[in-house]
């Protein structure tokens, strides 16, 4: 149990601080329960953009009435600390000022969705290995090589990272850091993220087997339903993916497919 004390020993547990202006404040909790239910949040946001959701981000509202997600678990108390090692609690009137509540549930989940949390090495590492997997595989796909307009591999794009000394953010979505890490490679290699256009017709002997794939692929833009049974589409498509994509639905069809390259 936290104490006022000259000195506070962390055992098990690990600081979760946010800064607000020139103020810290901390809170101790579990690092295992802390990283379980920041994966949940991230799996989250990560549904809320494949919806296509425009509010992706989650509020303190939302995470207090997320199920699956119990602060009381996480937070060894709900005590807020300035200088939590020190055992210097926090004014409530820094809470107010700065956090505008002195709720510190409210400033627990605030900790846990946007603040600081001192992760194990462990917890780094392995987060580490598997964004750096989850960036390169989306770069891959997303992006080309503008000289010839074919995608880099993976291979390329991560000796690319290396060199360019990129520092991921393990708690940040792989999404969300693609766009940076590009413009930090640039200087290594040519690259550049780029999405393709194209109108698609498919008989309507493999309409059905098409329709799964494009989707599986691109994004349809627009679509119809022919009287013969054909099926039409637009798509939107990452421009790494073109090659494999026409070369799979070429082999679904049996050539029989008509591609046209709008943009």
């Amino acid at each position: 149990m936290i104490r006022d004390r000259a000195r506070i020993e962390l055992g098990n547990h690990v600081i979760g601080r946010i800064e607000k202006g020139n103020k810290k404040f901390e809170m101790l909790l579990d690092p295992e329960k802390a990283w379980a239910a920041k994966k949940k949040i991230r799996e989250e946001i990560e549904k809320k953009l494949k919806k296509g959701d425009s509010k992706t981000r989650l509020t303190v509202d939302d995470l207090l009435k997320f199920q699956g997600i119990n602060l009381d678990l996480i937070f060894e108390s709900f005590a807020v600390f300035e200088d939590l090692k020190r055992g210097k609690k926090a004014l409530d009137s820094d809470m107010q000022d700065l956090l505008q509540t002195t709720d510190s549930m409210r400033i627990g989940a605030e900790i846990l969705l946007n603040g600081q949390i001192q992760w194990t090495q462990k917890q780094r590492e392995e987060e580490s290995q598997k964004k750096m997997k989850q960036i390169i595989n989306l770069i891959a796909k997303n992006a080309i090589n503008p000289q010839n307009k074919k995608p880099h591999p993976p291979e390329r794009i991560e000796k690319a990272i290396e060199q360019a000394k990129v520092k991921l953010d393990i708690m940040k979505n792989a999404e969300e850091q693609v766009e940076d890490i590009v413009k930090a490679i640039r200087s290594i290699i040519p690259i550049r993220i780029e999405q393709v256009q194209l109108a698609i017709k498919i008989p309507s002997s493999f309409a059905a087997k098409g329709y799964n794939m494009v989707a599986r692929y691109g994004t349809i833009k627009k679509e119809e339903w022919q009287s013969d049974g054909a099926w039409v589409t637009i798509i939107d498509l990452p421009a790494g993916l073109q090659a494999e994509f026409l070369d799979k639905l070429n082999k679904l069809t049996h050539g029989r497919v008509q591609i046209k390259t709008l943009k």
